[in-house]
């Protein structure tokens, strides 16, 4: 399963000036947001098959259900609360704005599919990240405006389109 970047991890997420922020969970109820998020996510979504291809078709070639099973990758915590930013990825870190957290535990579960789309090679200039909730169990959370939105060669963040 992905590792939950608390205080006593000693994960260090990435720096990126002027971007997002990478930072361990404090917030207790945020950790239990994203508890709850795992616990949507891991019956449901792992071993469903149509995910599993839509993630095997994506540039990296790994199933869903192989991706949630690598602790290498780092879910953290972005304190912005902007409309319309729910997260972002840069490599194997991911990041879930307090936006998104404020949405509630599905939202998380859909920003958390979103953004293993991107650690999976999806393109950050299209859909294909979004897309993928269709086939996850997430259809009703799948907004055609959201597109990861390239702002360097590995950073990626979901928002509403301008």
């Amino acid at each position: 399963m992905p590792s939950i970047n608390l205080p006593a991890a000693g994960h260090a997420g990435p720096v990126v000036p002027g971007g997002h922020a990478y930072q361990p969970f404090a917030n207790a109820g945020f950790v239990r947001l994203v508890q709850d998020a795992f616990a949507i996510i891991t019956p449901r979504i792992t071993g469903h098959a149509p995910c599993n291809a839509a993630f095997r078709a994506l540039p990296n070639g790994r199933t869903f259900a192989a991706l949630w099973v690598d602790p290498a990758i780092w879910i953290n915590f972005d304190p912005r609360n902007v409309s319309g930013d729910f997260g972002a990825t840069s490599g194997n870190d991911i990041t879930i704005t307090a936006f998104s957290l404020g949405m509630g535990k599905w939202t998380v579960a859909a920003t958390l599919v979103h953004e293993m789309a991107h650690v999976n090679g999806a393109p950050g200039n299209t859909h294909a990240a979004e897309g993928t909730l269709r086939s996850c169990l997430l259809a009703d959370h799948e907004n055609p405006a959201i597109i990861g939105t390239r702002l360097d060669p590995v950073l990626r963040i979901r928002t509403a389109a301008a």
